[in-house]
């Protein structure tokens, strides 16, 4: 009984203690005024019996319930959000909802750029937020909302449903009137020319890691979208994943090569939280999402058999 008498707000309180730096802080975040937040913190001790912030040598520290306590909390939000939020069916052309979606930022380039603008124009009133991984896990990422990741497999986390939407490899690409390099490039040739480089983590432990860190990197970027300005109109090389330097070369004044080395193919996949599995809305966000892909594999299949 003294569970039911519980006011459900609290756990938002609670969930903003312990990821803040301050009450004043909390109460920012959940829009309560100090007074409030004073009140709301004194029942929240009383429930727990427990201090839930210390304060040692000036320093603010949760408790050893405090900390077990933080990604309950979370979960349980989130799960309250989606038991509010169910549907048991969806129309696209109606729906308000917002699609939460995180990948690298060389995967939005391609997949997302091409896939949220269809999105959109089925349907009008749905919101869609891309963001990065920033280092964050699924768990993470999920207790935040987001509705799907983007990633490869060496990424995936088994606890979570996932399906493969694409296999992935590097290639290399070139300004379409580069001084020298033509319809192919040999290793002599790549190993000679200036490259510009995505400040990304590559393997340098393989085969192809090791030619790769033989390249003479004159410029390096942060952002897979400023590659074909780098190297249109000069005699520079960018290596980078396949799928998205043939995104660039649809529409841009560049080519795609096959680069002069082995290099080992990767696996992307989409995984999202067990909840969204049998959600209406989930079917309908992972039927653009594959679509799109089977779409393209299918166009470059077509492509190789040509060559």
């Amino acid at each position: 009984m003294h569970l039911r008498r519980l006011n459900l707000n609290l756990l938002y309180t609670l969930d903003a203690i312990l990821n803040s730096d301050s009450l004043t802080d909390a109460g920012r975040l959940i829009r309560l005024s100090q007074p409030a937040m004073s009140v709301a913190f004194k029942k929240l001790k009383d429930q727990f019996d427990d201090e839930l912030i210390i304060y040692l040598s000036g320093d603010r520290v949760l408790t050893p319930l405090a900390e077990k306590l933080k990604p309950r909390v979370k979960r349980i939000l989130v799960e309250l959000n989606e038991t509010f939020n169910l549907q048991i069916d969806f129309d696209p052309k109606t729906s308000r909802k917002t699609f939460r979606l995180a990948a690298s930022e060389s995967l939005a380039t391609m997949l997302l750029g091409r896939v949220v603008p269809r999105m959109l124009m089925e349907a009008e009133n749905i919101n869609v937020v891309v963001s990065s991984l920033n280092k964050m896990t699924q768990v993470e990422l999920f207790e935040k909302g987001t509705d799907m990741v983007i990633t490869p497999q060496s990424s995936l986390d088994p606890k979570f449903p996932s399906v493969e939407l694409m296999m992935d490899r590097m290639s290399c690409m070139v300004w379409e009137h580069h001084p020298f390099i033509k319809s192919s490039i040999t290793l002599d040739e790549y190993l000679a020319a200036r490259h510009v480089a995505v400040s990304e983590t590559l393997d340098l432990s393989s085969h192809s890691g090791e030619i790769l860190s033989q390249r003479r990197i004159v410029a390096t970027t942060s952002r897979y979208g400023t590659l074909p300005e780098l190297i249109i109109g000069t005699d520079l090389v960018a290596t980078g994943s396949s799928w998205v330097l043939q995104y660039y070369a649809s529409m841009l004044p560049v080519k795609v090569l096959t680069l002069p080395f082995p290099t080992e193919q990767t696996a992307v996949f989409a995984q999202w939280p067990d909840h969204r599995t049998s959600d209406p809305a989930h079917h309908w966000l992972m039927a653009h999402v594959s679509g799109f892909t089977e779409t393209h594999r299918k166009a470059r299949a077509i492509t190789h058999e040509k060559e």
